[in-house]
């Protein structure tokens, strides 16, 4: 739901890290249903696909500013991390893909990643995108990243409230039709510059 600058396929480093099997969680959606938080991949390609699919045309200029084609090398961008200076996070039901969430580390501030969020239409408004976020955060504070840094559409009013849920420190800059949002991972810090 949020869109990352940095999904250029174009360069990048390709390769993966090893898979982090420990970050793995099991949690459970505000109406009871099991969910199981796991590392991306880079075999999932196609189930990433097959979210992109399912999204409505409002999702995908939520998640990217427009309605993207698709693009095997963007996937295969998307689904090779390192673990650590780029990662993703899938929400998995009954062996489908139906949410992510990634960062990447601001190349000139390590302690900064910029996040981005998907939920499926249907998962939407059920907790999954707080859950995926709170993962997140916490396995990015064990890399000791310190600020998460969004770009939001003013309008986009699920993701906004998001936010503002976690109670975390932030600031907003107001770019026009964009928000930056920056969130301290750390609830005691000053909110972040």
């Amino acid at each position: 739901m949020v869109r990352t600058v940095r999904e250029d396929p174009g360069g990048g480093d390709r390769t993966s890290g090893t898979y982090p099997a420990a970050d793995e969680a099991d949690v459970v959606l505000r109406d009871g249903m099991a969910m199981h938080l796991r590392p991306i991949r880079g075999d999932d390609g196609s189930g990433l696909l097959a979210l992109y699919d399912r999204l409505s045309l409002e999702s995908l200029h939520f998640r990217f500013f427009a309605v993207p084609d698709k693009d095997s090398g963007k996937v295969a961008y998307l689904t090779h991390v390192d673990y650590d200076r780029r990662y993703a996070i899938v929400a998995e039901t009954a062996g489908a893909i139906v949410g992510v969430a990634r960062w990447e580390r601001l190349s000139d501030r390590p302690s900064h990643a910029e996040v981005a969020f998907t939920v499926a239409d249907d998962f939407q408004g059920r907790g999954l995108g707080s859950l995926l976020f709170q993962r997140l955060a916490a396995l990015a504070r064990a890399r000791e990243i310190t600020v998460f840094e969004a770009e939001v559409l003013k309008n986009n009013e699920r993701m906004l409230r998001l936010f503002t849920r976690t109670a975390l420190p932030s600031t907003t800059r107001d770019q026009g039709s964009v928000l930056t949002i920056l969130l301290a991972l750390d609830p005691d810090a000053l909110p972040p510059a």
